[in-house]
């Protein structure tokens, strides 16, 4: 789920490649390496020593493998999760052989031959897990991996680890106001944030866009649960239910959309935008700039939403001098809205370091030396020192320990996943065009009609420019939709 958000999040220091991989000769094969936050010379959150479990293991399998080198090289941020400057790289046919990131930004381009497909490679034994059949069934969340499949069903990545969000709490700034606990539901959140910001304290914050982009899709699930059955027209494949019940896809969602839904005539979509308009008064009052992570850790900030990653900034920064605890987005009730189910808040996280082989590996023939190498990383000995060592994330591999000081993420991530993620279902301009004026809605730039007024024009426009795509064909979804369209248009019109 946001990996590149993560990245861009943390404060990394990287060093050059000189000391970690030589040049290699015209008879050996380079096999060019991005992995993030994991790369050797990352100093994940800006804090602690460098990240060098990554080179160990990679020098191991050159051992393994001695007409080949490993040469770690990060991909170029260039601040936003669209991928420009690997796209470029692709294009040119020089991007690096094995790449980490947000699979959907992959998804954008599979018609273009840009990454390999997995699916037959997964179905080989991984050579470094004894006893394994198919590298597929070593991943402990296996409906997880299987999520991550593209619109036209194939698997372009691995999922290496798990990464989920929660709620940081200052119990001590907490208990000094009367606060003895973690809120429980949406209405004692908010009544802890009244008395917090009574008192001239920051009830909650996030990083950036956080808040308000997961904010609204969490919202979303808890406000659209009693009809996520009648609304999944094209309904997830069984093998990835136990991770994500519901799921709408871009087309789906836009289907969706010209019948009504997800649109100002849509009464929940009102809802959903007019509670977090309402949650966005407790955060900071500036959004972009402000740093929440200073506010948290300077005890001038009650609440911190921030994802598992953080967990190694609080742990090792030396001058906290609070107690803190961990929570999750408690449940929205009927006391709230008549429209929330009152189940529990569903996950924003999910897969963590997702994995691609580029078809960099094709053009210079090392594409069988890259699954091997992938095969060796992601060995639970091997994935277990990578991931223990940075401390950011939860192996996603059977056998390979987790840090004990991200089990409450552990726990929170046991959770269905949310229906969709608005934001990363959108093409980049709609994306943009949604998020410049969700800004300007949630600063008071102006009311909940206008703003749904042009969020409507933004949506047609969406739909509009996939008329012609194949993958949005709507005929199937048409023909669900006739079998339950009465009671659906009830939901649009419901009686006075």
């Amino acid at each position: 789920m946001h990996l590149l958000l993560a990245l861009i999040i943390s404060v990394g220091f990287f060093w050059g490649n000189t000391a970690e991989a030589q040049v290699p000769s015209q008879d050996e094969k380079l096999l060019r390496v991005d992995l993030s936050q994991y790369t050797p010379g990352m100093i994940p959150g800006g804090i602690g020593e460098p990240v060098k479990a990554a080179r160990t293991v990679a020098d191991a399998w050159e051992q393994l493998h001695p007409n080949c080198k490993v040469k770690y090289q990060l991909m170029v941020n260039t601040g936003t999760t669209e991928g420009e400057w690997l796209k470029t790289q692709l294009i040119g046919k020089i991007a690096p052989e094995i790449v980490t990131m947000n699979t959907e930004v992959a998804w954008q381009a599979i018609d273009k031959d840009w990454f390999v497909p997995l699916d037959e490679i997964l179905q080989r034994p991984n050579p470094y897990i004894p006893g394994n059949e198919h590298w597929l069934d070593s991943f402990s969340n296996k409906a997880l991996t299987n999520s991550k499949r593209a619109p036209n069903g194939k698997l372009y990545c691995i999922t290496l680890d798990t990464v989920e969000t929660g709620l940081y709490y200052n119990m001590t700034l907490l208990k000094k106001l009367g606060i003895d606990r973690k809120p429980e539901t949406w209405e004692e959140m908010i009544e802890a944030f009244k008395i917090i910001q009574n008192a001239n304290t920051t009830p909650m914050t996030a990083q950036s866009n956080i808040a308000s982009d997961w904010g609204q899709d969490i919202i979303f699930e808890m406000i659209y649960h009693e009809i996520m059955p009648l609304l999944d027209v094209n309904p997830s494949a069984a093998d990835v239910k136990d991770y994500q019940e519901y799921f709408f896809d871009p087309p789906e969602g836009g289907f969706l959309f010209t019948k009504g839904f997800f649109s100002s005539r849509d009464p929940r979509w009102r809802e959903m935008h007019r509670i977090l308009k309402e949650w966005r008064n407790y955060w900071a009052k500036e959004l972009k700039f402000t740093d929440p992570m200073r506010l948290f850790l300077t005890g001038r900030l009650a609440v911190l939403w921030d994802g598992s990653w953080t967990i190694r900034r609080v742990a090792k920064d030396p001058y906290i001098n609070f107690e803190w605890d961990i929570g999750y987005i408690p449940a929205i009730t009927k006391e709230t809205s008549h429209y929330a189910s009152g189940t529990p808040a569903t996950l924003i996280g999910g897969a963590a370091m997702q994995v691609h082989i580029t078809n960099s590996a094709v053009y210079n023939h090392s594409l069988e030396e890259c699954v091997d190498f992938l095969m060796y990383l992601s060995a639970p000995q091997n994935i277990e020192k990578i991931a223990g060592e940075a401390l950011l994330f939860m192996p996603n591999v059977n056998g390979a320990k987790m840090d004990p000081r991200l089990q409450p993420f552990a726990e929170i991530i046991k959770r269905k996943s949310c229906a969709i993620q608005w934001m990363e279902a959108m093409d980049p301009e709609y994306k943009k065009v949604w998020r410049r004026w969700l800004d300007y809605y949630l600063e008071d730039g102006f009311g909940l009609d206008e703003y749904l007024r042009i969020l409507d024009e933004n949506f047609a426009a969406w739909v509009k420019s996939h008329e012609n795509d194949s993958a949005w064909d709507f005929t199937a979804m048409e023909k669900v939709w006739q079998s339950r369209q009465e009671t659906l248009l009830r939901e649009l019109n419901p009686a006075p």
